[in-house]
């Protein structure tokens, strides 16, 4: 699925990014406004900025992008659902959703594009096969979709069975349809597994299973979907690289997985081979899962995060921030008071990106320019990235690189 989610402003946004930086926190300290940004507002396209080098910016090039630039032929307008894969900057791409079709660009090795072939594309080409596709999800190097008769379909790399398809290692380079479940409401998928949400509220998981990820109690791979154990009465579920979320009927939140840097949320780096309990949380309204870190919105407006937190993805400013310095990583969910009001959200490997009523914001690593600022400095205070005028409606991450996208 995408790695954005609706909910609606329920309180005015109430930080400021006018605070005082001080200590050495002050030499990042540039000038929050792209100086491409202005050339931007009121341009009507999907815009991208950060990594290039896959042709995952969309723009025709292979060059990366310090600020936002247009994805050639594709208008905000158009764009209902935007999906960045990738397990790196090396192997990005991105899946776009239209009321008509699906489009793909970036990395295809393992035919993830789903185009029939294997090269590269610098621009947005159609994904044949596919009809009335209601969702759509960018994994590592394997895509999914959801069609309205709850089918879902997947193409590209199969090396762990993340396709379903009942084999593994041979890649596709078209969608097919993935076989033994009932109608399917939702779809996700991470580096090398994918997710399925069923209409009746379990959940199906399918790939590798080496961390857990796969939620079946064991580590074993699957290459058809098995039910993820002891879930029912799920609203939605999200994948981050190697561990997943899952939001209940009752406003809490499950995770399993991988735990290396407490992106599980229960107060331990142990990996999980089944759902636990993500600590604290209660009425949340939406989840946002990352590569390793994760965000959580409430009913009320409040945002929490918790997991990697190397390069302040979790907006926890300090005066002795520096790429080197080691930052505290969050095995339980923290309020992140600068992100209460967003709409909407994206995690990606290493930093994030929040959309509010009529601006963008980024933070946390920026060595590929992800930041879209005009700098490659990471950031652990947000920046304004486009002003009032640009009518974003949404934004997009690379799932494991450096990329980002607003619609």
């Amino acid at each position: 699925m995408s790695r954005t989610r609706r909910v609606p402003l329920r309180r005015p946004l109430r930080w400021s990014l006018a605070a005082a930086l001080t200590g050495a926190a002050a030499l990042t300290a540039f000038p929050a406004l792209a100086p491409a940004a202005a050339a931007n507002e009121g341009n009507p396209t999907v815009l991208s900025w950060g990594a290039g080098r896959t042709g995952q910016l969309g723009n025709g090039t292979r060059s990366d992008s310090l600020s936002p630039t247009s994805v050639t032929s594709l208008f905000r307008g158009d764009v209902d659902q935007m999906s960045a894969g990738g397990t790196s900057s090396a192997d990005s791409f991105v899946l776009a959703r239209t009321d008509k079709t699906v489009k793909s660009w970036g990395h295809n090795s393992s035919g993830q594009l789903g185009n029939g072939g294997n090269d590269n594309q610098t621009v947005p080409t159609t994904v044949p096969r596919l009809a009335n596709v209601k969702d759509i999800a960018a994994g590592g190097r394997h895509a999914l979709a959801l069609d309205t008769s709850g089918q879902v379909y997947s193409w590209g790399d199969n090396a762990y069975g993340q396709l379903g398809n009942n084999r593994t290692g041979d890649s596709r380079t078209v969608p097919d349809r993935v076989q033994g479940m009932p109608k399917v409401k939702q779809i996700s998928a991470g580096c090398d597994f994918s997710l399925a949400l069923l209409e009746n509220g379990r959940v199906y998981a399918w790939g590798r299973g080496i961390h857990g990820q796969l939620g079946t109690g064991n580590r074993a791979s699957s290459s058809v979907p098995r039910q993820v154990l002891g879930l029912e009465n799920i609203v939605s579920v999200d994948a981050g690289c190697h561990h997943a979320l899952a939001l209940t009927a009752d406003d809490t939140v499950k995770s399993w997985g991988y735990n290396l840097y407490g992106q599980l949320g229960n107060s331990s780096t142990k990996s999980s081979t089944v759902p636990v309990d993500v600590d604290w949380l209660e009425g949340v309204s939406d989840i946002e899962a990352g590569a390793h870190h994760n965000y959580a919105m409430t009913s009320d407006s409040h945002v929490w995060g918790w997991g990697n937190n190397q390069y302040g993805q979790l907006l926890e400013g300090d005066e002795s921030f520096t790429d080197n310095v080691s930052r505290t990583n969050r095995t339980a969910p923290v309020e992140i008071p600068r992100l209460e009001g967003v709409q909407h959200l994206a995690a990606g490997a290493r930093h994030g990106v929040a959309v509010t009523a009529d601006e963008v914001f980024a933070w946390g690593h920026n060595g590929e320019g992800q930041l879209g600022n005009g700098t490659t400095v990471s950031r652990f205070e947000s920046v304004k990235i486009l002003n009032e005028g640009s009518k974003v409606k949404d934004v997009a991450v690379s799932l494991g690189g450096n990329t980002t996208y607003a619609y």
